[in-house]
C-alpha cells in the first residue's frame, strides 16, 4: 500500500507543471498555501498572484498601498520561494470586472505574464491550471492547459466586499469548465454540482506536526501574554465581519476573570472589543508562534455569525485548534457538526449555549493528558492526505497525454 507522499508523486511526478491562481501568496498558510506546497515537491509550481476580487477605492489609503504593492510585485518578475520549492508572478490587472475592455485587456495581461514565468522557469509544456481565485475565470480561456481544477473553498458571492452577481458567474464557468472540482465544505459541494457532475468534497487537512506540539511538547508561554494569571480564551484568524464581536463581548463580560485573547489582522472596527477591559487584540502574529499560543489557551473559539458566506465556510482553524488539543467552542455551523466526533470539540447554536459551553470547559480544568489524546485524534487529518486524495481524482480525469 503506498503512503500518501507515494500516491501524490505517483500522479504529478513527471507529469505537467501546475499554474496556481490564488490570492496573495505573503501571509499565514490558507488551504491553497499547504496544498501547492507539497504539490511543488513533485512537480514544477508557478503561484499566480490573482488581482483583488473588489474594485478598488482611490480615496482609501489601504487600497493605494495595495494598487502600489501590485505594480512593485509585478515589476518584480517571477520570484522564488526557496522554503516551499515554488515560483510566483503577480499580473497587473484593470479592476473593473464587467467592461469587455478590461476583461480582454486583462487576459492578455494574465497570459503574457504566465508566459513569461513559464519560460523564464524552462518549462515548454502545457500546464495544469488548478483555480483557486475566481476572477481569473475570464482570463485564462486562451492559455494552453493540459487540464483544469478548480478547487472552490468560498462562496466568493457572499462576502461583503464582492461583486455577488459577478462572483457567481465566474464560479459557475469554472465548475463547467474544469476537469475535476474539488469543494472543501458540504454547502459548497452542492453550489458546484448545479454546474457540473465532475464536483467531490475534499475538506480541508491540518498542518498536524505544526499545531500538535501545543499539546505534546508546550512551548513557553509568548511574553506579551505571560503576565496573564487567569483562563485565557483564545481566537486566531481574521477578524472580519464574520467573526459576531457581539458574541464575544458577551463572552468577555460573563467571564471577567478571564482574558480573552485574539490573535489575527483586523479588517473591520474592533472598538467595542477594545473597550472591553479583559480583551486582549494582540494583531498578527506569525503562524510559526501559533502553537506557544495554542498551549496557553484554556479553550479556544470559533465564534462566527450565521450567514450565506459562513454555512458554507470549513474553518481551518477549528482543524489547527483540535490538533493542538485544545477544548473548542464553536458556531454551530453545517462543517463544525460534520467534525462533531471530536471529543474536544462543543457545538454551540446560540449565544447562551456558546457561554455555557464555555464556562463547562473552564470548570473542569486543564488535563494534559485529555490534551495529547485529543490532539492524536486529528493526526489522519493531515494535508498530506488530503492531497493524496485529489491525486487520485485528478489521475481519474486527466486529459488524454
Amino acid at each position: 500500500m503506498l503512503t500518501d507522499d507515494q500516491e501524490v508523486r505517483a500522479v504529478f511526478a513527471g507529469g505537467p507543471p501546475i499554474v496556481c491562481f490564488a490570492g496573495d501568496y505573503y501571509g499565514d498558510p490558507t488551504s491553497k498555501h499547504h496544498i501547492m506546497r507539497l504539490l511543488a515537491a513533485h512537480t514544477r509550481v508557478l503561484w499566480v498572484e490573482a488581482a483583488g476580487q473588489r474594485r478598488p477605492r482611490l480615496g482609501n489609503l489601504l487600497d493605494l498601498r495595495r494598487l502600489a504593492d501590485l505594480v512593485r510585485r509585478s515589476a518584480a518578475g517571477v520570484r522564488r520561494d526557496g522554503a516551499a520549492g515554488l515560483h510566483l508572478v503577480t499580473p497587473l490587472s484593470i479592476p473593473i470586472p464587467r467592461r469587455r475592455a478590461a476583461v480582454r485587456v486583462n487576459g492578455w495581461l494574465y497570459r503574457r505574464t504566465v508566459q513569461r514565468g513559464l519560460r523564464e522557469l524552462n518549462i515548454a509544456r502545457a500546464p495544469l491550471l488548478w483555480v483557486y481565485a475566481p476572477n481569473a475565470a475570464p482570463y485564462i480561456g486562451s492559455l494552453p492547459r493540459a487540464g483544469l481544477v478548480y478547487h472552490c473553498v468560498d462562496r466568493w458571492w457572499a462576502f461583503s466586499n464582492h461583486d455577488a452577481a459577478v462572483m457567481r458567474d465566474y464560479h459557475a464557468q469554472l465548475c463547467r469548465a474544469a476537469d475535476v472540482v474539488f469543494a472543501s465544505a458540504g454547502e459548497l459541494l452542492a453550489d458546484c454540482q448545479r454546474y457540473t457532475d465532475r464536483a467531490y468534497l475534499i475538506r480541508h487537512g491540518v498542518d498536524w506536526e505544526h499545531f500538535a506540539r501545543a499539546a505534546l511538547a508546550p512551548p513557553p508561554r509568548p511574553s506579551d501574554i505571560a503576565d496573564l494569571t487567569g483562563p485565557v480564551i483564545g481566537f486566531f484568524g481574521l477578524i472580519h465581519d464574520w467573526v459576531d464581536q457581539d458574541l464575544l463581548c458577551r463572552v468577555a463580560a460573563a467571564f471577567p476573570a478571564a482574558t480573552l485573547v485574539l490573535i489575527g489582522r483586523e479588517r473591520v472596527d474592533v472598538s467595542r472589543l477594545r473597550q472591553m477591559p479583559n480583551i486582549r487584540l494582540l494583531g498578527q502574529r506569525p503562524y510559526a508562534d501559533l502553537p506557544a499560543y495554542a498551549a496557553a489557551f484554556d479553550v479556544a473559539l470559533v465564534p462566527f455569525v450565521f450567514n450565506e458566506l459562513t454555512v458554507a465556510v470549513n474553518p481551518i482553524k477549528l482543524r489547527e485548534y483540535l490538533s493542538a488539543g485544545l477544548p473548542v467552542v464553536a458556531t454551530a455551523l453545517p462543517e463544525i457538526r460534520a467534525l462533531s466526533g471530536a471529543t474536544m470539540l462543543h457545538p454551540a447554536g446560540t449565544a447562551d449555549e456558546f457561554i455555557a459551553a464555555i464556562g463547562r470547559v473552564l470548570a473542569s480544568g486543564r488535563d494534559p493528558a485529555a490534551r495529547v489524546a485529543a490532539a492524536r485524534e486529528l493526526a489522519p487529518e493531515s494535508w498530506a492526505g488530503r492531497c493524496a486524495e485529489m491525486a487520485a481524482l485528478v489521475a481519474r480525469h486527466r486529459r488524454p497525454a
